[in-house]
């Protein structure tokens, strides 16, 4: 079997079959957008720059004298926020990658080393 999901049998140093991997074709996301992501990215570009537009015409309102957060006067306020957000939330999960990722092979290794499972012997404890 060939392309995106071929099988194959990797061997050990000693020659022992280990269990069979698939391999998926590699994408970067880097290559050109299909046209219908293509098209979908362009309604959401388009809705959030009317949204941001409509920032500046609408008057929100909603909030009793003195209940506003810093920063809710200025218009696009919130889309700016929510972008750093965002933003900060990449970054942060970037780096927290560092921190929680394990080798490819981490779960083959645990299994080699622990000791096979211990059948139940049917007697009641």
């Amino acid at each position: 079997m060939s392309g995106p999901d071929r099988i194959d049998a990797a061997a050990d140093a000693d020659g022992a079959e280990e269990a069979p991997r698939v391999e998926h074709d590699v994408h970067d996301f880097t290559g050109p957008l299909s046209p219908a992501v293509a098209r979908l990215l362009r309604v959401f570009g388009a809705l959030c720059l009317l949204f941001f537009a409509l920032d500046f015409v609408i008057d929100r309102g909603g909030h009793g004298a003195g209940e506003h957060p810093p920063g809710e006067g200025i218009p696009g306020f919130y889309a700016v926020y929510g972008f750093a957000g965002c933003v900060l939330l990449v970054l942060v999960a970037k780096e927290m990658r560092k921190v929680v990722m394990r080798d490819e092979d981490y779960y083959e290794r645990a299994a080699r080393v622990s000791p096979a499972p211990v059948e139940p012997s049917g007697e009641e404890h």
